[in-house]
């Protein structure tokens, strides 16, 4: 019943507001003659953690969620704009803002060589081989390594190969991501180990990738190793090197030695599309400094055009499955970067039309804390969203 309430008090705001809102591109030419096209979009959310909210409600644990209370708030908006400079070149900017802060979130040029069938990219942008999510939440493994932007050269080449088969070969050339922490979902209380957005750092590397994918009859595969070395001494030491037990690691695996400068991550992603079906699957491990991690999620999607009777084009349930552990460093409960973690998200996405789009998802969330006292032991941190996306 309590979560009946609280999806009907979500979907009346949100949808009061979805019904009168349509969207088209808006494209100029500037004085010196070039095609300038506007767009973006606005998320409007409402979030639920589990469990009441109040005072007399808070936490008594040694981890505490800082709010449990239902609130509504913009996630982000996005200001874009691309510059046309020829059929095969452009440039293309976009600004976020939220109800906290504003940043240029994106900037990049592109240019196609179509007698090569390459498409090159430099500036500010998530790794080539970042995919597109359905839901509002990534997956643990997309939040810790490729959700991050950075600044990079990238070359994506469709190699030519007999009937069906697509075959795609990419490099990358990218200044490294600093080891930072995000948010799992959308609470913001315990935070996760990820390469964050790129932030200009003392003592700065660099990191080279490759990548190499197939396509075939809805079939798609996709393989990637990226390398380099950590940044000195910000990842080892203030990133890695703050962890509680991190030289207890370098005792047992390097001699001592906290400043190794490992750093490399690969992976694979398989799908399949075909239809109104949509299945996938990704894994992950890598290396930073003396602490490996790896991951997975398993996700699948069918969309029911059937409803005819509701005021949207179609209905599509979304599940997926996925886990994030660190090796080596056992879980410290005053420290949520080092906690193995699960998510499981449930969703159902509802486009108005080609422009509005209603996400209600939830995330079942488990945690291996470290914590010794049962009360410590799990952090009741499932969570519940609604939002709607305006594009334009």
């Amino acid at each position: 019943m309590k979560m009946m309430t609280k999806l009907h008090s979500g979907m009346f705001f949100l949808l009061l507001s979805g019904y009168f809102l349509s969207a088209q591109t808006i494209s100029v030419q500037s004085e010196s003659g070039l095609n300038v096209t506007f767009g973006g979009e606005v998320e409007m959310e409402f979030v639920d953690v589990e469990g009441p909210g109040g005072f007399s409600n808070q936490d008594l644990t040694y981890q505490k969620v800082d709010n449990r209370s239902p609130h509504m708030r913009i996630d982000k908006a996005i200001l874009s704009t691309r510059i046309d400079y020829s059929e095969n070149l452009y440039y293309k900017f976009e600004l976020r803002f939220g109800d906290k802060k504003a940043n240029v979130d994106k900037h990049y040029a592109r240019l196609t060589l179509p007698s090569l069938g390459t498409r090159l990219e430099i500036g500010k942008n998530k790794p080539m081989i970042a995919t597109k999510r359905q839901t509002e939440g990534y997956p643990l493994i997309g939040t810790a390594f490729w959700k991050g932007r950075e600044y990079h050269i990238t070359s994506e080449t469709d190699l030519d190969m007999p009937g069906p088969i697509n075959l795609e070969l990419g490099l990358s050339f990218a200044m490294k991501r600093p080891i930072e922490s995000d948010d799992a979902a959308e609470d913001k209380s315990f935070k996760m180990m990820v390469y964050g957005d790129y932030d200009d750092k003392d003592g700065q590397t660099f990191e080279y990738g490759g990548m190499l994918g197939l396509k075939v009859f809805g079939l798609s595969a996709k393989g990637w190793y990226y390398t380099g070395a950590l940044m000195d001494d910000y990842d080892w030491k203030t990133a890695l090197g703050g962890l509680p037990g991190y030289n207890d690691i370098a005792d047992a695996y390097n001699d001592g030695d906290m400043s190794d400068l490992t750093h490399w991550w690969y992976g694979g992603r398989a799908g399949f599309d075909r239809g109104d079906i949509h299945l996938s699957a990704e894994y992950i491990k890598a290396q930073d400094g003396l602490i490996p991690r790896n991951g997975y999620y398993l996700e699948g999607s069918y969309r029911m055009n059937y409803f005819k009777f509701l005021p949207v084009q179609f209905i599509e349930p979304v599940i997926r499955y996925g886990e994030l552990n660190m090796e080596r460093h056992p879980p410290q409960l005053g420290d949520p970067e080092t906690w193995d973690r699960t998510m499981t998200t449930i969703a159902i996405l509802a486009p108005l039309n080609d422009f509005v789009l209603i996400k209600c998802e939830y995330y079942i969330l488990d945690e291996v804390t470290g914590g010794s006292n049962p009360e410590d032991k799990f952090v009741e941190d499932d969570q519940f969203l609604i939002q709607i996306r305006y594009e334009f």
